[in-house]
């Protein structure tokens, strides 16, 4: 996979390798606002202040360039968390209500040409989270600089089926879950329609009917399982509990996309159910704190563990990332 693309429009000088926090480029008294989506109906209010579109230009976007290239040092892939802020963000002042917010736009086509510079850089690639409310032509723009999609199979649906693998982008990071979604185990015992029910982010009178959607969801899965060619044997019950085998199937079913990146988490690996992190939820729950209950030696020796090495070993990618 090829770095990000660049522009000779974006030739900006390379910084020191020092990060210095530039609070004159940040707004106080306000605070950065992810409106309703799948996460959180009621938005999440994630206590930052917002960068100052203004004073990022005038700087050179040296914070930016530095924050970046920190970032990439060390690593073959930087995922961009909310990669929309590339382009937009929404501004609440503190302690106001969402309706007092307002989007902010950002130069995008600055901040974009500075990331392909550092990406060139560092042979870092790029991973853009284009998920919740996406701006239109957003996504094309990702895929025109090569930034890679993210595509989470629990949202790749279509009329409530879910899409055969041979329909994720090519060019896309496919995962099965995220730190903001359940675990595999977890979203197939429903832990997470429980657990959002303890918290009052489900009501009462809409608890069945989240329990019933779950199960809907489970027999669609099972039977796109069955048409990749990748359910086991014996059989998967969509009303029975949670196995290592079911995990181990949804494996495959990713395994067998096109997508230049796969994904795996560690929380699956060791067969977790409760989620790391609840959106729209603060001190309610110890989000971040959650330890995994194996050494980190010990998650390929799992049971899922052991079928996930051997089916992504065996994976055979499909296609051609630049394409």
């Amino acid at each position: 996979m090829p770095a990000a693309k660049i522009s000779e429009e974006y030739q900006l000088e390379y910084g020191t390798d020092r990060i210095e926090i530039h609070q004159d480029a940040l707004r106080p008294g306000e605070r950065v606002l992810l409106v309703d989506d799948l996460l959180a109906t009621g938005g999440q209010v994630w206590d930052l202040p917002p960068p100052i579109p203004g004073a990022l230009t005038a700087s050179g976007y040296t914070g930016y360039r530095e924050l970046v290239a920190a970032n990439m040092r060390h690593a073959g892939a930087l995922r961009i968390d909310h990669a929309m802020g590339l382009v937009r963000l929404f501004w609440i002042p503190d302690g106001a209500p969402a309706m007092a917010g307002a989007y902010v736009r950002y130069p995008q086509e600055d901040l974009l040409g500075v990331l392909a510079i550092e990406s060139h850089r560092a042979r870092c690639l790029v991973v853009g989270e284009d998920l919740g409310t996406v701006p239109a032509e957003f996504r094309e723009r990702l895929d025109a600089a090569d930034i890679l999609a993210y595509r989470v199979l629990w949202f790749e649906r279509e009329d409530g089926a879910f899409k055969p693998p041979s329909h994720y982008a090519v060019k896309a990071a496919a995962c099965i879950s995220t730190h903001d979604l359940p675990t595999v185990a977890g979203w197939w015992n429903g832990a997470d329609i429980d657990e959002k029910h303890a918290l009052g982010l489900i009501d009462d009178a809409d608890l069945l009917p989240a329990r019933a959607e779950r199960l809907a969801d489970r027999h669609a899965l099972v039977a796109a399982l069955g048409e990749a060619g990748v359910a086991p044997e014996p059989p998967i019950d969509p009303a029975a509990a949670h196995t290592p085998a079911v995990t181990a199937a949804i494996h495959r079913y990713a395994c067998a996309s096109p997508s230049a990146l796969l994904l795996i988490q560690a929380d699956d690996l060791a067969g977790e159910t409760s989620m790391l992190n609840v959106p729209g939820t603060d001190r309610e729950r110890a989000n971040w704190r959650r330890k995994i209950a194996l050494e980190a030696s010990a998650l390929w020796q799992t049971p899922v563990g052991r079928d996930a090495a051997r089916d992504f070993a065996a994976r055979k990618p499909v296609g051609n990332a630049q394409d």
